[in-house]
């Protein structure tokens, strides 16, 4: 085995500046807007801050951002004509490259978008995609919001952007539901890009290591078809040249039971188990024998590529592997077919992934339970007239959850192995974060206060929801008095099972719940031990 070192790439290919992460520069390539402290009457964030920095850090130590501005920074002028790109520095159209992280909201039947601002300009709380004009720098648009592209119920990335994108723009990135209040969803992009994916499988998967019930969507501009297709499905690389405005293509990721539907609650286990886990199943030896199956020649598998932060790479530009510095192991096959939409069905799909799973080895010693298939669907609409073909499904996600006494693993970026068949039958990609079970333990007893012990499991995550929707409600901006606007919380899932977030896998009860304040709702994750 030889070892060599993993260079960094830089995203923007016509750049040729380095140095370190920085903000102030004017090479009008990036720039970030976020927000948590909002106007009174919208409910604050926690982690956009920590969201969009993460999005920055990476693609800054190349090219430093011409700006990021926060809170009560952040003004509907920097959205709309005719200050978009004021001083050719500052504005949502000064960048190639745009990144807001906030919230958003879809209310209108026509389909337009609404993003809060963090303070008044002109008498302007609101920047609306209706009110847009993007026809000067802008080529990327990353909206880290709920409801910001939306493909059901009637709505399109066409029917919303259509009429903002004067031409110019190649792709836009957002959200069909509400999205996580996370800080992960930018710095996970670069993470996923960096292991060979284009632009809109790195956010695909990005936001699905965050959470399996919300559904990303990518759409990409282009002169034809084939054109907007391509650059949907394969463009890595930011650019700053304008491409044409004739079709608009999209793609979305979710299972067919993710909307709205409430998983099934598990009886909870007697004298539930804790488990003590190891950093990986795949050593280096492993890693290569697993390169040679796949189709990397013998003596390129022998080749391990380290990164600084340790990612370790085997392959080439077509077939490759991943192995990063939590264990993930992802595996790069091959492209889908997205022209074959005939749909191959979920039992073959099953059989395929089973057999690679076997062959490879990946998941030796550990029990697996089928969980839910996932699907990738990919659309197309004119932008000139706005009518649409009907969507295909181009991919199905096939994935199976680490068990131990009957208990899956609940998280979104560990415990689980997923294989992604394209309707050809053809594997394209491969992501295991099983961990190895080095012991199993009783839980250790935790001197519970008296006021508390009356709790059941239910009981204590009503408890935390309700401190949480006081938290986003009423941080100092609201009151939950009678002219307060209405707050709700809908479930969106209650389950049990083992949390593999560290290596020490506890039991416990997961509640994934929506808070709404008024027009705008954002999700969060939230557990307690099982007894």
């Amino acid at each position: 085995m030889s070892y060599k070192k993993l260079i960094d790439e830089n995203p923007f290919k016509e750049s040729k500046t380095l140095g370190s992460p920085k903000i102030g520069g004017n090479a009008c390539v990036y720039g970030a807007c976020s927000i948590e402290d909002f106007p009174s009457g919208i409910s604050d964030l926690r982690y956009t801050h920590e969201d969009a920095s993460g999005f920055l850090d990476y693609p800054t130590s190349f090219t430093p951002a011409n700006f990021w501005r926060k809170d009560s920074g952040v003004q509907a002028w920097m959205y709309e004509e005719p200050y978009d790109n004021w001083q050719d520095l500052y504005g949502m159209d000064a960048v190639v490259v745009f990144y807001h992280s906030g919230h958003g909201t879809m209310n209108d039947s026509n389909g337009v978008f609404s993003a809060p601002m963090g303070s008044a300009w002109g008498g302007k709380t609101w920047a609306r995609s209706s009110s847009m004009v993007i026809d000067e720098k802008l080529r990327y648009l990353f909206w880290s919001t709920c409801l910001s592209l939306r493909v059901h119920d009637g709505h399109t990335p066409c029917r919303t952007w259509r009429g903002p994108n004067k031409g110019g723009l190649r792709m836009i990135f957002g959200y069909e539901t509400t999205s996580v209040d996370s800080k992960k969803y930018g710095s996970n992009f670069w993470n996923q890009w960096k292991k060979g994916k284009s632009f809109s499988a790195a956010f695909l998967e990005a936001s699905w290591s965050i959470s399996k019930k919300q559904t990303p969507v990518v759409a990409a501009f282009g002169s034809n078809v084939q054109e907007s297709r391509s650059r949907l499905n394969d463009e890595r690389f930011f650019y700053n040249q304008a491409v044409g405005n004739n079709v608009c293509s999209y793609m979305w990721r979710e299972s067919s039971s993710s909307r709205g539907l409430k998983a099934a609650k598990l009886v909870v286990p007697q004298n539930p188990e804790v488990l003590l886990l190891g950093s990986s199943l795949v050593e280096d030896d492993l890693l290569s024998k697993i390169a040679n199956k796949i189709g990397v020649t013998k003596r390129t598998s022998q080749i391990i590529s380290v990164g600084q932060d340790g990612m370790r790479k085997i392959g080439t530009k077509n077939v490759a592997l991943y192995l990063d510095p939590s264990g993930t192991l992802q595996l790069q096959m091959a492209k889908a077919n997205y022209r074959n939409g005939s749909q191959i069905s979920e039992s073959k799909a099953t059989d395929i992934a089973r057999g690679l799973i076997d062959d490879l080895g990946i998941a030796k010693g550990i029990k697996l339970s089928q969980s839910v298939t996932y699907n990738t669907f990919m659309g197309d609409a004119n932008v000139k007239t706005g009518s649409q073909s009907d969507a295909k499904v181009v991919e199905t996600i096939v994935q199976f959850r680490q068990v131990n006494d009957k208990m899956e693993s609940l998280n979104a970026d560990s415990g689980f192995v997923s294989v992604a068949v394209d309707n050809d039958g053809k594997i394209t990609n491969v992501i295991s974060s099983l961990k190895p079970i080095v012991d199993v333990q009783k839980p250790m007893k935790v001197k519970v206060p008296s006021k508390e012990k009356s709790l059941s499991l239910d009981e204590q995550l009503d408890a935390k929801v309700e401190r949480l929707k006081r938290e986003v409600a009423g941080s100092g901006a609201l009151k939950l008095g009678a002219d307060a606007p209405q707050v709700s919380v809908k479930t969106i899932s209650d389950e049990i099972g083992y949390d593999f977030s560290s290596n020490y896998a506890k039991p416990v009860q997961q509640r994934d719940v929506e808070i709404k304040v008024g027009d705008y709702a954002k999700r969060y994750v939230l557990s307690v031990d099982l007894e």
